[in-house]
């Protein structure tokens, strides 16, 4: 028995609750992409990835991952915090000041919300930025430049621009499958990125894959014979093929199995209703029809 099975049932139902990175073939071969990103070296012209992927396909969880396997720690000779991976959230609103204040909380330097133009700070940011050996700029939620009006998207488009020949890094752009159309609109952009895909579940080999190792991180105390077909397509239709879904389902599984006492997960545990409460697929009968979940596809 595993270690962690061994615990009392809340401190395993904690853990189950927890979040956790599970390896996928798909999401193995995004890292890889992203480490392309990262290694490539400055130039003029550097080569940027837009990430896309429906609300709860793991992208956040992703790009977590990929800093922390590019994290350095404390420059003691300079004083510095180095940070060659930057990950940002995307404000609501698509205006320069605010982008740079995301930045700054990024690298956990003092607000600039006392500016109210973006030269000065635009300056203090690059000055910043390769003071951290920054490499790579992650903007999570690059979707939310939709929302801002055609001349505010227009801005923000060239600050993209600037950035990415001023300092010379990589950006990665992560958002829904919307999120494309914003660079659309910019030749320049649109040439200098390529799409990379967390495409949702199917009921295949992947996603066998993926429950296996998923149920197998589980702090149960006996096997769960959960190698079923049936199964499969009923993650996969049930959740819409969205990853948050399936977790929550298989989570729920065994955490019933736990407060039971029966100790593993039965196919006769997804009967239960209360297991699928909230997973049903938002926009069921009207999402695009999956791909594959093994295949990525880089444009």
């Amino acid at each position: 028995m595993r270690p962690l099975a061994q615990l009392d049932a809340e401190a395993r139902i904690a853990h189950i609750r927890a979040e956790r990175w599970i390896q996928h073939a798909a999401a193995e071969r995004l890292l890889g992409y992203l480490q392309e990103a990262f290694d490539q070296p400055s130039r003029e012209r550097m080569e940027n990835l837009l990430l896309l992927g429906e609300s709860g396909m793991g992208k956040t969880m992703l790009i977590r991952k990929f800093g922390r396997q590019n994290a350095v720690g404390f420059d003691e000779a300079a004083g510095v915090q180095r940070r060659p991976v930057v990950v940002m959230l995307m404000p609501p609103q698509p205006t320069e000041v605010e982008f740079f204040n995301r930045v700054l909380e990024a690298i956990e330097a003092p607000s600039a919300g006392y500016w109210t133009s973006g030269g000065q700070l635009r300056m203090s940011e690059i000055r910043l930025l390769r003071e951290v050996g920054a490499r790579v700029l992650v903007i999570d939620e690059i979707n939310s430049v939709l929302v801002g009006s055609p001349r505010q998207q227009r801005l923000f488009l060239q600050l993209l621009r600037f950035l990415s020949n001023d300092l010379k890094l990589a950006l990665v752009g992560v958002g829904v499958p919307e999120a494309r159309h914003a660079l659309l609109s910019d030749a320049q952009l649109r040439s200098r990125f390529s799409d990379i895909e967390l495409p949702l579940w199917t009921p295949g080999e992947a996603l066998r894959d993926f429950v296996t190792r998923l149920v197998w991180s589980l702090p149960l105390r006996q096997p769960s014979p959960v190698d079923s077909a049936k199964l499969r397509a009923t993650l996969a239709e049930r959740s819409g093929g969205v990853t948050l879904g399936i977790c929550k389902v298989v989570e729920r599984a065994a955490v019933g199995a736990i407060r039971t006492g029966r100790e593993r997960i039965e196919l006769a545990s997804f009967d239960d209703p209360e297991i699928w409460r909230g997973v049903a697929a938002p926009g069921r009968g009207t999402r695009p029809r999956p791909r594959g979940a093994a295949e990525a596809r880089r444009a």
